[in-house]
């Protein structure tokens, strides 16, 4: 019998490689490879926005298969066109990320007839972490605490953007449940005429997202007083809203408003996706918020960044959209959702 040359061998051994079925890690690495996968963000600016930015160029590094990632916006409706599209037009094939609003599961639990999808549903891959509200006021105020403020007796003005925002809503709670006196004025176009209101001597309270307020603070412009119950790097001795609240009514709408922050930047799939891919989108956001190139384009961008894994997403939306009854009753009253 004549030995085999070296060229039949290594032909018998692709043969063999050949034939052995691939992974199905392999498989998905292959799938990402070359392709496009889009974040859709339902803004155009603001500190979601620009995290999800953020994400965005760091996440393909992480995925098998090195897919270019892209930041595609879908403003319009209060985050719900862009909800809407995911749930219902994007292909479930791993290839479209939202970058979610965690507030539209109040316009979920308020039955807006422009939600067109289920929270409940979504397959959550994590956040990037949670960005908790401040109820502030103007600086030259001599109060340091909300109680010292509280017991002043005086009526103090808020100026808001109106229904919806943390401006209008914090300091509304407050008044209505933790016995503020407080006369909120509407119209404001932005935060930031707000802020310029408060400078100006014409408004007493600002309330916004943490990283907005301390943008103030930095300014000299303001002094913190409550927080909502998302830890706040820095302001962790502030009491909470909740703790302040005289009722259980007033601690469940104080929550309604606090865990979407608590859940934070989120990102989510359209049911149906693929388990294998989902595994990997979630470890691939794991590894980018442990990054340090993310990290540090974080932190000259003043966001924190925190990993929150899609388990505890997944279990922070069910805990908000089980209220009882009275509370979405009081919620429809108080909290004008989609306004």
């Amino acid at each position: 019998m004549r030995p085999m040359s070296q060229a039949s061998i290594l032909a018998g051994v692709m043969a063999i490689v050949l034939a052995m079925p691939i992974s199905p890690a392999q498989a998905q690495a292959d799938f990402y490879k070359g392709k496009t996968v889009s974040i859709v963000i339902g803004a155009k600016t603001g500190s979601l926005a620009v995290a999800a930015q953020l994400v965005g160029r760091h996440l393909g590094q992480h995925i098998p298969g090195n897919p270019t990632v892209i930041n595609r916006q879908m403003p319009g409706g209060a985050h719900l066109n862009a909800t809407n599209n995911i749930f219902n037009v994007a292909d479930a094939d791993g290839l479209n990320i939202l970058a979610a609003n965690p507030n539209v599961a109040m316009g979920q639990l308020a039955k807006i007839p422009n939600v067109r999808f289920d929270v409940s549903q979504f397959i959550w891959l994590g956040s990037s972490g949670p960005d908790g509200s401040m109820f502030s006021i103007r600086a030259s105020l001599p109060y340091k605490t909300f109680q010292e403020m509280r017991n002043s007796g005086k009526e103090y003005v808020a100026g808001t953007t109106g229904p919806g925002s943390n401006a209008h809503d914090m300091p509304l709670l407050l008044k209505e449940f933790a016995g503020l006196k407080i006369r909120l004025v509407a119209g404001y176009a932005a935060n930031s005429d707000i802020l310029l209101a408060v400078e100006r001597g014409e408004s007493d309270a600002y309330s916004a997202l943490a990283t907005t307020i301390q943008l103030a603070v930095d300014r000299g412009a303001v002094r913190p007083l409550v927080r909502s119950r998302t830890p706040v790097p820095g302001w962790n001795h502030l009491p909470t809203d909740e703790s302040l609240a005289t009722n259980d009514t007033g601690r469940a709408l104080m929550a309604i408003r606090g865990i979407p922050q608590s859940i934070g930047r989120a990102f989510a799939v359209r049911p149906g996706t693929p388990p294998e891919r989902v595994a990997m989108l979630r470890e691939a956001l794991a590894k980018t918020l442990k990054d340090p190139a993310f990290l540090a384009e974080a932190e000259k961008a003043k966001i924190h960044m925190e990993f929150i894994p899609a388990e505890t997403v997944t279990k922070w939306f069910g805990d908000l959209l089980n209220q009882p009854p009275p509370v979405l009753e009081a919620m429809n009253k108080y909290l004008k959702v989609g306004e």
